[in-house]
């Protein structure tokens, strides 16, 4: 029973996180959510903190956890690292309300997401950073970081600021009536090969995933 129930609550938290973040996410609202007590929960999970943390690894496990980033690892290095690009923004994109949600409450100073995104950063980062580093052997970190961030402009950053400064009101209303469309898979391939295009342009990846 206390296995049933403890799914139970991270179930509930899967639907009422996004919706409401860790400051508003209630002991309350969560045993109303799940069917349960208040006292099962305070059963099962130490504190909040404790139970925002489960959550957020199973929810991870669920998501990113199950992407399969190395079934290219027998490609040349650009093919290895698009691969991982393309995987990394679909997988953004299908949990865009998670991430931003996390992002929201690490900025409003939670540690529990703050601990999260940073141990997920550094995981992806060293990652990411390695494949950058096979497909411009030699060049100084410096101009790595230059690159990443180039990456991660072009093909991530529309998905994150468009839809933030829609909500915020702060788009042309010729421009909020199509933002959405930069979330459309079409549009993701389209910015992952204009970037590679432009940063390996002797390198064929047209037709390519």
């Amino acid at each position: 029973m206390t296995r049933s129930a403890r799914a139970q609550f991270i179930e509930a938290g899967v639907r009422l996180y996004p919706q409401l973040g860790y400051r508003k996410l209630s002991v309350r609202l969560l045993a109303a959510e799940a069917g349960l007590s208040p006292g099962m929960f305070h059963h099962l999970f130490a504190s909040k903190d404790e139970f925002v943390a489960e959550l957020l690894r199973s929810q991870y496990e669920n998501t990113f956890g199950l992407v399969d980033f190395f079934s290219e690892k027998d490609a040349d290095a650009v093919r290895r690292l698009r691969h991982v690009i393309r995987l990394l923004a679909f997988c953004l994109r299908d949990n865009l309300a998670w991430v931003n949600r996390i992002f929201a409450d690490s900025a409003d100073g939670v540690k529990t997401a703050e601990t999260f995104l940073r141990r997920q950063f550094d995981s992806y980062s060293g990652w990411l950073y390695t494949l950058l580093s096979d497909c411009f052997p030699d060049t100084p970190f410096p101009e790595l970081v230059k690159r990443m961030s180039y990456i991660s402009a072009s093909v991530a950053a529309p998905m994150f600021l468009g839809i933030r400064f829609n909500h915020m009101g702060m788009l042309p209303e010729e421009v909020r009536s199509h933002i959405f469309a930069v979330l459309d898979d079409a549009a993701i391939e389209e910015r992952i090969q204009w970037t590679f295009s432009a940063l390996f342009p002797n390198h064929c990846l047209q037709g390519k995933s």
